[in-house]
């Protein structure tokens, strides 16, 4: 007999902690960062935002879909390493009081971005990183909800809850976060 997967514990003292990232480009540096902490009944608990100049020429698309959308993102770090290093000593802090750690598609932008953090002092933060670190996509293709389409319709009812600018790493994370609790209340039934 096969082992029953055990399914994440959910309660109303769950915590989702979920990041999302802009690049140059989906190989290119990361940019801007948003992450939340969020419990089970959606309430954002703790947040980061921060954001760099672009590092060399700008990518075309992100010149034309994601500046505009982080207008009122103020830039409030002077370079990607101060960027990184804003991000990790939060994310360190906020992972502790988190259950969870939620990605809505993380390869290769956040997982990129999460071994930069862990490569920057590598012997130090050997062991830091999430441990698991789950994926949003994942999470709704185990329920059904495989196409992009799908993944748009499950999350619609958040879309009409929040002001929606696709793109923007703080309301895409809050999205994920929001959906990773939907996917794992639904997994559970």
């Amino acid at each position: 007999m096969a082992n029953k997967l055990k399914l994440p514990t959910l309660s109303e003292e769950t915590r989702i902690l979920s990041f999302d990232l802009e690049t140059n480009g989906l190989h290119g540096q990361a940019f801007a960062v948003g992450a939340v902490v969020v419990d089970a009944k959606g309430k954002i608990l703790d947040q980061f935002s921060g954001r760099t100049e672009i590092s060399g020429e700008v990518d075309e698309w992100v010149e034309a879909n994601i500046l505009p959308v982080i207008e009122d993102m103020p830039i409030n770090h002077d370079s990607y390493e101060e960027l990184r290093e804003a991000f990790w000593q939060w994310f360190r802090e906020a992972q502790g009081k988190s259950d969870y750690v939620v990605v809505s598609n993380g390869y290769p932008v956040e997982y990129r971005f999460l071994l930069d953090c862990q490569d920057a002092d590598i012997e130090e933060r050997y062991w830091e990183h999430p441990f698991p670190i789950l994926d949003l996509t994942s999470l709704l293709i185990q329920i059904g909800e495989q196409s992009s389409l799908d993944k748009q319709s499950f999350v619609k009812e958040f879309l009409t809850q929040h002001t929606r600018k696709p793109h923007h790493p703080m309301q895409d994370a809050t999205i994920t976060a929001l959906a990773a609790f939907k996917a794992l209340k639904h997994a559970r039934n």
